[in-house]
């Protein structure tokens, strides 16, 4: 394709040349052709030019027609005209100007390339589909209704039955099942109920469809008694986070890590209803993300633990400075337990903790916040020293003892797995010695199933996530250390990273590439290509909007392209403008104008307007 078009370039530039001739004649050295004279020598030229037939080339005569305009300057010029176009950009989009108007004669489904035409209908699109999607909901409820109305007028005596259990203390489904056969399936066609609710629906209920929520998370034992009511199962579960845990039936003895050691955490997954049904059902992976915020945390856990598959879209707020992952290295160190022979909790790590948690209340009281940590006996220190930071604090004691639909807690990485919060502070609780020695105990995280544990740990945040350590990666040593260790490594390494890179991607040569120039000669902060899910991203002054022309949409549904992801990306906190390419290609510098008064900064330098 791209030898394709130089090819037509260089004969496009060939006949440019035949066809300028007649100017480059009357254009003559300045030493002998008076000024006077140049200019009727240029009108008798184009005259004779225009009577000659013309060739049936892609290139209309714009470039002739330009010659007038272009005369002026060509004749500071020291060589001919066919060299000054040449040699100059303005042959470049004189050509690719008169192919277009070409193409836009010819063929009446561009409309002229009249933006605003196309503005009007594809803003009648979404309206026209919002409408459609938001009246499904209302649509089922009205069936719904119908269906019930008529189900009363067929079943008057099962009407009255009915009527009677509903004033009663309880219904059970069994006496719903017997008494109301006809009626209870148009007044309850969708039950909810956990695994050990199920005995309680009798057998002869069936069912059309059984859909396992959390699959990953039970085992298949406990999803048996629903998945045998079913002709049809549907298991949703996700593979790396959710794993089974052990039933219990009586007070903590504290042998809690012999057991786990004894069962695994893989071995528990395997056990999973999610893993044994994907051995016989077909499975189907979702990889697409709707999370709002929280970018460069789901990006590092995108990488680490799921392979670069899961796609999302950037969020407006890293890009403004914003980030969603936060690295506290604290200093210090403590002996090794005489029993366990570790190095947990030192105190510089629980007083960072307390440190970062008292400033959340302060900053963001209405955000949720939770502690989790690898160590138990680490746990148990950051709350002991959370309640006795805030009993001096009675002005923020309401954010840790009121009562609220996710109430701060601590918790280890094991207890976690069921819980999120809006932002999590993730402290590794374990430490190094007085010698400045990394003992290879790390309790779980050390352990077969500890990678799982610590993709827990870090998904647990809706926003963001503060980690605290009181090692450095470069501390862990790779043949002493496994599992969850060795990914923690990995995880503080890429965190270094991401803190220090740039992510200004390169403008180039594209027409983005151009109004990123004009953008940033406006001292706009621009990006092409970031994150390489966005088109052209640009910020200034707290601001930051998303620029998309028609190739961002190539392969998406008109649902998708025009209302869904220009949504997304609003809740994202970007602003959405939408560009034509014909904008873009025949008034640039209109384009700049546009994105930079929605930027709050709409005045262009006086070196602007002579590049445009």
């Amino acid at each position: 394709m791209t030898a394709a078009i130089g090819i037509r370039r260089r004969i496009a530039r060939r006949l440019v040349v035949t066809d300028v001739s007649p100017l480059d004649r009357a254009l003559l050295v300045r030493e002998r052709v008076h000024p006077s004279v140049r200019a009727d020598a240029i009108d008798v030229s184009l005259r004779e030019h225009r009577t000659q037939p013309r060739r049936q080339t892609a290139a209309p005569f714009v470039v002739a027609e330009q010659g007038t305009r272009l005369a002026g300057t060509a004749a500071q010029f020291h060589g001919s005209l066919a060299e000054f176009f040449v040699d100059r950009r303005e042959l470049e989009l004189a050509w690719w100007q008169s192919v277009l108007e070409l193409m836009l004669a010819g063929d009446k489904a561009l409309l002229g390339a009249n933006t605003t035409v196309l503005d009007r209908l594809e803003g009648d699109f979404r309206l026209v589909d919002e409408a459609h999607a938001s009246a499904a909901g209302p649509q089922l409820a009205w069936h719904l209704a119908e269906n019930w109305k008529v189900a009363l007028v067929d079943h008057p005596d099962e009407a009255e039955q009915l009527k009677r259990m509903l004033r009663g203390d309880r219904v059970r489904p069994a006496a719903l099942h017997d008494e109301t056969p006809h009626l209870f399936r148009t007044l309850a066609p969708i039950w909810l109920a956990s695994p050990y609710e199920v005995p309680q629906i009798d057998d002869d209920i069936a069912f059309d469809a059984v859909v396992l929520v959390d699959a990953g998370s039970t085992t298949i034992a406990e999803n048996l008694g629903a998945i045998r009511r079913a002709r049809q199962v549907v298991a949703f579960g996700d593979p790396v986070t959710q794993t089974p845990t052990l039933f219990e039936t009586g007070l903590d003895d504290g042998d809690r890590e012999g057991r786990s050691t004894e069962h695994g955490v893989d071995a528990l997954h395997a056990d999973s209803a999610l893993a044994r049904l994907g051995e016989l059902l077909p499975t189907l992976t979702l990889t697409r993300s709707y999370r709002a915020g929280g970018e460069d945390l789901a990006e590092l856990v995108n990488r680490r633990f799921y392979a670069g598959r899961i796609e999302s879209l950037p969020w407006a707020g890293s890009y403004l400075g914003h980030g969603s992952l936060g690295l506290h290295y604290v200093r210090g160190n403590g002996l090794p337990d005489a029993v366990t022979g570790t190095v947990e909790s030192i105190d510089p790590e629980v007083a960072k903790v307390v440190e970062l948690v008292m400033e959340h209340a302060v900053k963001r009281p209405r955000e949720s916040l939770m502690v989790i940590t690898a160590s138990t006996k680490h746990a148990a220190r950051v709350h002991q020293a959370v309640l006795a930071a805030f009993a001096k604090r009675t002005d923020l004691s309401d954010f840790i003892l009121k009562d609220r639909a996710e109430p701060f807690t601590v918790l280890t990485l094991e207890q976690a797995v069921a819980q999120s919060r809006d932002r999590v502070i993730f402290s590794v609780g374990y430490g190094r010695t007085p010698h400045g020695r990394l003992l290879s105990n790390f309790g779980s995280l050390g352990e077969p199933g500890g990678d799982r544990l610590l993709a827990v740990g870090m998904t647990r945040a809706r926003r963001s996530m503060d980690l605290v350590s009181a090692f450095r990666p470069e501390d862990i040593d790779a043949d002493r250390q496994a599992h969850g260790v060795l990914a923690l490594a990995e995880i503080l390494s890429q965190t270094e990273e991401r803190a220090a890179g740039n992510d200004d991607e390169d403008a180039g040569e594209s027409m983005l590439g151009d109004l990123a120039r004009r953008l940033s000669r406006r001292g706009i902060r621009v990006s092409v290509g970031h994150r390489g899910r966005l088109a052209l991203a640009a910020a200034h002054a707290g601001k930051a909007v998303v620029v998309e022309t028609d190739e961002a949409f190539t392969g998406l549904s008109l649902r998708e392209s025009l209302r869904l992801r220009p949504d997304v990306l609003r809740r994202l906190g970007w602003h959405y403008l939408r560009v034509h390419s014909f904008e873009l290609f025949g008034n640039p510098e209109a384009v700049a104008t546009r994105v930079a008064t929605l930027l709050g900064k709409p005045e262009a330098r006086p070196a602007d307007a002579a590049a445009g």
